[in-house]
Order: C-alpha cells, then structure tokens, then sequence
C-alpha cells in the first residue's frame, strides 16, 4: 500500500474518532432524590427530555453526562439523540437538561486556521421514582 494512501486512512480514522466526546460522572452517596416540579418536556427516541423545570414527579438522579461534539461536516453539532442513547445505555427513565453552549475552537497549523464551532451539552440522568404498590413497577427506593 502506498505510504500516501496509509496516512490518508490515519487520518480519516483520527478525524472520525474525535467526532464527540462523552463523559459520564455517576452520583455518589445517598443518592438525590429531586421533587416533582412543573417542566417542558419532549420525548426524543421514546425517551423524556426536560428542557426547562424537571420531571412532573419524584426521580432519582443517576449522574451527569456531558457531550461534546463538533458542528462541521464530520461532527453533526450536538444532539439530544447523543444524550438519550447514553441514557438508555445507564437505564434512565429521563434526561434533564442543564446547559447547552457553544464555543468557536481553531488550531493554527502555520499561518492556516481550521476553524470551526463546538457544542457542550451537559445533562442529568434520572429514573422516576415509581410507587410501591405499581405491580412490576421498581422498588420506590434509590436505584443501585
């Protein structure tokens, strides 16, 4: 294979690897159990995605996840499908969303510039609390 060809695939794989970055921070302790409040919702993949207030009744938080993600060609910009497969992907009823910003990041190689924008997403995964007497509901305590 042509040495130009091999680093054309190095660096095709570099670029689709640093698509998005995702943390995942879980709650530590006795756990926070936060109050039913009044909330704007949609539901994206099936899924409960609070976008002001929080869930219309008692939850469980799980973490936080953050989502990095590049809104060029190669990144997609910052998605709210991203942060429900995490949810899923750790058993959450819900996500809330705390904060979404954007920021123009650049590397200077010589006198060229690569510029481009970048979005941060950070959210809480939660599980509802559900009642004790639901059949085949979860225990009303703190998930593990």
């Amino acid at each position: 294979m042509a040495a130009g060809r091999r680093w054309g695939i190095v660096l095709l794989c570099g670029l689709l690897g640093a698509c998005a970055n995702v943390g995942y921070l879980p709650s530590e302790g006795q756990g926070v159990l936060l109050p039913a409040k009044p909330g704007t919702k949609r539901v994206v993949d099936g899924m409960d995605v609070w976008t002001r207030g929080g869930p219309d009744r008692p939850a469980w938080v799980l973490g936080t996840v953050t989502e990095t993600r590049g809104k060029g060609p190669i990144g997609g910009g910052g998605t709210l499908l991203g942060l429900v497969k995490q949810a899923k992907k750790r058993h959450a009823d819900a996500v809330i969303l705390l904060q979404k910003q954007s920021q123009w990041v650049g590397d200077a190689i010589y006198e060229f510039v690569l510029p481009d924008w970048e979005v941060n997403r950070e959210a809480l995964l939660v599980v509802y609390r559900h009642s004790q007497g639901a059949a085949g509901s979860r225990v009303a305590g703190r998930p593990r």
